[in-house]
């Protein structure tokens, strides 16, 4: 629960956080929902980190990893469960968009089981066949797709949103 009555602060991640990030990303590993992250993952990729934050407590992550060429990913979202349906999701998510665009993006995806928060900010749906096909997510498709158990049988949904 949030312990402050007022919004959540979204800020980058610093090395302080990880140990916060890996439990916040522990439930939904467990549940399917996102790729488990090492504390090494993780701080090998901090910079592309950012944190909701009540009060002193870290109460959600997101990350937005960059393919190059303008081309970026929305990954490792999380909230903390008894902070879900307040609106944290959205904020990182929005946050994540902004920092895409400062760094001159042009084309933000994020490949999900919960693609409704994502079409709420204008994100359309690609055909999980199409997207495995793309050159242009080449890189994540070998990166991450390829290492999956499920990458034959891929029960996610490709979402992506234009920035320019």
């Amino acid at each position: 629960m949030l312990e402050s009555k007022q919004t959540p602060l979204i800020s980058a991640a610093k090395a302080d956080d990880i140990d916060g990030i890996e439990s916040l990303l522990a439930p939904n590993v467990k549940k399917q929902l996102v790729l488990a992250r090492s504390k090494e993952d993780i701080l090998s990729h901090l910079a592309n980190f950012l944190v909701a934050r009540d009060g002193g407590r870290l109460i959600g992550c997101a990350a937005l990893r960059g393919f190059g060429e303008g081309l970026y990913e929305i990954r490792s979202l999380a909230v903390a469960e008894d902070c879900s349906g307040r609106g944290i999701g959205t904020r990182l998510v929005e946050a994540c968009l902004e920092k895409a665009v400062g760094q001159d993006g042009n084309l933000v995806f994020t490949l999900t089981l919960r693609p409704n928060l994502f079409r709420r900010l204008g994100f359309t749906e690609v055909p999980i066949k199409t997207f495995h096909r793309d050159d242009k997510f080449r890189e994540k498709i070998w990166a991450d797709c390829r290492q999956c158990p499920k990458f034959d049988a891929c029960n996610e949904i490709a979402l992506v949103k234009k920035l320019k």
